[in-house]
């Protein structure tokens, strides 16, 4: 199974930032049972297009077969992507990759079932959320 976390440098000592469609990097992790079997740094090389760059970043995620997300947000574009595709997405910002890769094997993260949820989406709005509160 592949895990991925929304990273600034990447690497499994990095953080599981805020963002998924503009994070800098992608680090994928590889597990097999409760076992890091590998990582890999990915450069999100649409993280500053002046759009669509949360659906590139699923799209990323499945190319890469990609089980899980890693993030803290998620908008509406990417969250449709990656759940048409079947990939889960678990609520981790701030917690250090390795230790949210622990418990996503372990099931103790939060399931993300909508888009947005607090903070920052894109940079349209002058960075406002929309929507109900």
């Amino acid at each position: 199974m592949k895990i991925a976390a929304s990273t600034s440098r990447g690497g499994l000592d990095d953080v599981v930032i805020e963002i998924f469609g503009r994070a800098p990097n992608f680090t994928i992790v590889e597990v097999d049972g409760a076992e890091i079997k590998d990582v890999e740094i990915v450069n999100n090389e649409r993280a500053m297009a002046g759009g669509g760059a949360g659906i590139a970043a699923a799209q990323l995620m499945i190319d890469k077969n990609v089980s899980c997300v890693l993030t803290g947000n998620i908008g509406p574009n990417a969250y449709n992507v990656l759940t048409s595709a079947g990939i889960k997405i678990y609520r981790a910002a701030g917690m250090n990759v390795r230790e949210a890769v622990e418990k996503a094997i372990r099931g103790e993260l939060e399931n993300i079932t909508s888009s947005g949820g607090g903070g920052r989406m894109g940079r349209g709005m002058g960075g406002r959320r929309m929507g109900r509160m």
